[in-house]
């Protein structure tokens, strides 16, 4: 068969719907799992590689890493037939007409962004790529990243020129962790290239999984800041919510109502405050724009401020916390204190840069005795991560003088305040950090009640 490169577009459709291309996926995290399950779907040979021996032990046993609808139905029913899985990034290179890199980038403790992962895997995929090949990045950069560093290298290591041997594009994921297989099919695809060329092969690659439609835009810098500018604009959103809700706090405001009053207005978005910005994307994200606007003179004073809200909602929660078990007569140093919920977000079991984690770890230096229930994780699972927990909901919440409720799980939602305020060890508080509860019911059992962005006033 003729390189990828060479193919039309419907050609290209007609060789992954029979089984004749080969797609490598680098990286079987939250995104590049369900990629390569779809692409399976859709008829492709797909290689999976990661460096992690576990993850590739699991999926080779057909369990899927993550916790995701349906993933693990599907690897099982794909597994060894269409899709096989190896830490061998060169040999996957050498057989593969296609390349995706979904590999995690992040940022060190300085706040700078960290490429080399994405760097090592260009490299090892450079040196055993063929001509003709197509090499698409997925992983969420900075713009300018995906010529500077993955272009760059791939050059190097195999002696081939972008949109000459080979095709480049940069086409980011826009999924939500839990609901991945779904939004990769249905959300519209941002696509940027080196070259028409590249824009074309790759767009019609992508629409054999993506039912959304392509947006094709003209490069792939505009490609990569579209992706930073959405996550950009939630964590602003959120950011100002949050500092609306301290201040509601403050003057007696209930945050929450003058919300959904204010949404009301069909050009009023009001996100929802909470205890803090966790997961993948968010937390990191904005730095990578940040970087490269520094080095262009831009000074992103909006953003940087942002971010630094967003980070200082577990010391804000922290102080809701003492507040209130101040108020019940009792501090916070020895105070049994039960944490509801680990996730970085509701429904989802990762706790990837988590404000949980963040407001544990204030509570434990402050000298609190801290116990964790969250209905996705095994009481194993929490006491690996160095926390205290036990068998049920009820005998981890048994004997709390205080119970904070940090992700909003629709197990949560579900609960029965008295089957929470009868185990508490009175006087006791409620810290809602999702506003499940109603206050009034709350204080109605005798129990404190502190929310976010709830002005005890109000």
């Amino acid at each position: 068969m003729s390189s990828i490169i060479e193919l039309s577009q419907k050609a290209i459709k007609d060789a992954v719907k029979e089984g004749r291309l080969v797609i490598s996926v680098y990286g079987l995290g939250w995104m590049g799992l369900p990629t390569a399950i779809l692409f399976a779907e859709a008829g492709a040979k797909v290689i999976g590689v990661d460096i992690d021996p576990r993850v590739i032990e699991l999926i080779g046993h057909g369990e899927s890493p993550i916790e995701e609808p349906a993933l693990t139905v599907m690897l099982k029913k794909y597994l060894n037939s269409r899709i096989n899985v190896t830490s061998d990034l060169r040999k996957a290179a050498s057989e593969s007409d296609v390349m995706i890199l979904v590999v995690p980038t992040n940022v060190d403790e300085g706040k700078k962004p960290d490429y080399l992962s994405l760097e090592k895997t260009a490299k090892e995929i450079g040196l055993q790529m063929k001509k003709g090949s197509l090499i698409v990045l997925e992983s969420t950069v900075g713009p300018g990243v995906t010529e500077d560093v993955v272009k760059r290298t791939l050059e190097a290591n195999s002696g081939l020129k972008a949109g000459i041997d080979f095709c480049l594009v940069y086409s980011p994921i826009r999924a939500m962790a839990g609901k991945t297989l779904h939004d990769i099919r249905v959300y519209p695809r941002i696509i940027g290239g080196i070259d028409k060329k590249s824009l074309d092969v790759a767009s019609a690659l992508l629409e054999c999984v993506v039912s959304g439609g392509m947006v094709k835009v003209k490069d792939i810098q505009t490609a990569e800041a579209t992706k930073i500018f959405e996550n950009i604009y939630r964590d602003v959103n959120i950011a100002l919510v949050n500092e609306l809700a301290i201040f509601c706090e403050t003057v007696g405001i209930d945050f929450k109502e003058a919300k959904d009053a204010a949404n009301t207005q069909p050009y009023c978005h009001l996100h929802e405050p909470g205890v803090g910005v966790g997961g993948h994307c968010i937390p990191v994200n904005p730095y990578f724009l940040v970087d490269v606007a520094e080095k262009a003179g831009v000074d992103l004073k909006l953003i940087k401020t942002a971010r630094k809200i967003n980070d200082l909602m577990p010391e804000h929660t922290l102080q809701l916390v003492t507040t209130a078990l101040k108020s019940c007569k009792k501090r916070i140093k020895r105070a049994r204190i039960t944490v509801l919920g680990i996730s970085y977000r509701s429904n989802v079991k990762e706790a990837k840069n988590s404000p949980s984690r963040e407001i544990i770890k204030k509570l434990i230096e402050h000298g609190a005795r801290v116990s964790v229930y969250d209905p996705y994780f095994t009481v194993d699972e929490i006491k690996n991560m160095g926390y205290s927990s036990a068998e049920s909901f009820e005998k981890t919440v048994e004997g709390s003088d205080c119970v904070l409720i940090a992700v909003n799980h629709d197990a949560f939602k579900q609960l029965k305040l008295e089957n929470i305020t009868r185990l508490l060890r009175k006087p006791a508080c409620i810290i809602d950090g999702c506003r499940i509860f109603n206050p009034k019911e709350v204080m109605e059992k005798n129990i404190l009640y502190y929310g976010i962005g709830l002005g005890h006033d109000a």
